[in-house]
């Protein structure tokens, strides 16, 4: 590791502390974000009386207010400490979960669409804290951490936070399956937990340096600069739209979880909370095992193959729920728990290749801008999709018998597909050939030090 950053002069003690305690952070991260969202969050929507259009509208108007994030951006490039923003926007994302905790106890007699219609509120509130913290927070680690070492810190944050998620999801999928007696109060005991992990890992963020920005953007017209700067960053343009296609799959995102949860009466799997929580586990488990793998591959080939190669890869897993109608639960352990295993191997080498590639081919100087704008972007394109698939699932679930949430699954698949052949068009000079990544990845899978990088060659 560097002594420095190339943009900030940070002495190595500070970088190894913050690449430390990020590391606690992703555990801790993974901790909290087990305990209050995923198939939790939507069981607790679906005992509020959740329909699968509210689920939708849960996932989908938060989604609405990531413009929240140019704001934080010209508050970063402005000179505000980036370490007081994103403590600030994580207090208040853990504690609206407080909020969400009471909203059975205090609207007890309430009709189900305002109790829903409250949780959809608080959550948009809490997202809106998290946008503000995650823009903050992206700007200072690409300043705090050095750029060859991105590929392996992030592969290893995918690591230490899926152990930890992996075995915390498990744990609190069977305490709700014992306790579901207790109905709503279960839910609550766990979001307290929860809430309490949040805090822990928001005060992690204080004994990291804080890097301020000397270049403050307070010269006149340098935020508008910035912004135009954006939208004349070619390679960013390309990774925006690879990230757009690939978010619009979220049409399927809640319900995958809901299909499973839901009970067979209601056109679902009736599947108890641990054995979810397992199966989606497996995910974890291959994404938490590769993803150094995969950081070092970045290193070494660059980030276009791997988009390439993974994404082609994951685009026609839906179809395996064909196989998988309503009452049929016994083939989601012979299905999809074995292709989990496959698909935690490819999500874990995008997760790495894209959060890596952002920062390639973004500057430091306005970088929070253009990460802004990115996510922005992205995020707007795809927060009409899970409302969409709920609403066609219940509109179709009325008109047609053998419908169900599996309709979703197959409306992501041309998106995945899309987003895999965009991915061959993101210019990134150093990048290695898809087909050289994928001849020498049994190599690399069976013999890591087999093979040593080579020259760079154009890929095709």
């Amino acid at each position: 590791m560097a002594e420095e950053t190339q943009v900030m002069k940070v002495p190595v003690r500070a970088v190894e502390r913050a690449v430390k305690l990020s590391y606690a952070q992703a555990m801790l991260g993974s901790i909290y974000g087990a305990s209050v969202g995923g198939m939790f969050l939507i069981g607790y929507a679906l005992k509020l009386g959740a329909t699968n259009a509210q689920i939708g509208l849960m996932s989908s108007i938060p989604m609405l207010f990531v413009v929240i994030q140019l704001w934080a951006s010209h508050m970063v490039e402005s000179g505000i400490s980036r370490r007081l923003l994103t403590v600030i926007g994580a207090l208040g994302n853990v504690l609206g979960w407080i909020f969400i905790i009471m909203i059975p106890y205090v609207a007890r007699d309430a009709t189900p669409l305002f109790k829903v219609g409250a949780l959809i509120t608080i959550i948009t509130m809490v997202t809106i804290f998290a946008y503000i913290s995650g823009n903050a927070r992206s700007s200072w680690v690409g300043d705090l951490i050095p750029a060859n070492f991105r590929g392996t810190f992030f592969g290893r944050l995918t690591m230490f936070g899926g152990i930890i998620g992996t075995i915390f999801a498990l744990i609190e999928g069977r305490f709700l399956d014992v306790v579901k007696s207790h109905g709503i109060t279960a839910f609550s005991l766990l979001f307290c937990f929860g809430v309490v992990v949040g805090l822990i890992n928001t005060f992690l963020f204080m004994p990291q340096a804080d890097v301020p920005i000397e270049r403050a953007a307070k010269e006149k017209g340098a935020f508008r600069g910035y912004v135009r700067e954006t939208f004349a960053n070619k390679a960013l343009i390309a990774v925006m739209i690879y990230a757009l296609l690939w978010s619009l799959q979220s049409i399927a995102g809640p319900f995958y979880t809901t299909y499973m949860i839901r009970s067979i009466g209601e056109r679902g799997l009736g599947m108890p909370f641990f054995l979810i929580g397992t199966v989606n586990a497996l995910v974890t488990f291959t994404m938490l095992f590769f993803s150094p793998f995969w950081g070092r591959m970045v290193d070494r080939y660059g980030c276009r193959p791997i988009l390439v190669l993974c994404t082609f890869g994951l685009a026609p897993f839906p179809l395996m729920w064909l196989a998988i109608p309503p009452g049929h639960a016994y083939m989601v352990y012979a299905l999809v728990a074995p292709m989990n295993l496959v698909g935690g191997f490819l999500i874990a080498g995008i997760s790495v290749a894209l959060s890596t590639l952002v920062y390639k081919v973004t500057p430091s100087a306005g970088r929070s801008v253009q990460f802004a704008i990115y996510s922005i972007i992205v995020t707007i394109a795809a927060a009409p999709m899970p409302f969409l698939g709920g609403y066609l699932t219940d509109k179709l679930t009325s008109l047609l018998p053998w419908a169900d949430l599996r309709v979703t699954f197959f409306l992501a698949m041309p998106f995945v597909f899309a987003a895999a052949i965009v991915a061959r068009n993101i210019p990134e000079p150093d990048s290695r050939r898809t087909a050289e990544l994928v001849r020498n990845l049994p190599a690399h899978l069976t013999k890591p030090k087999a093979m040593e990088p080579a020259g760079v060659a154009k890929d095709e």
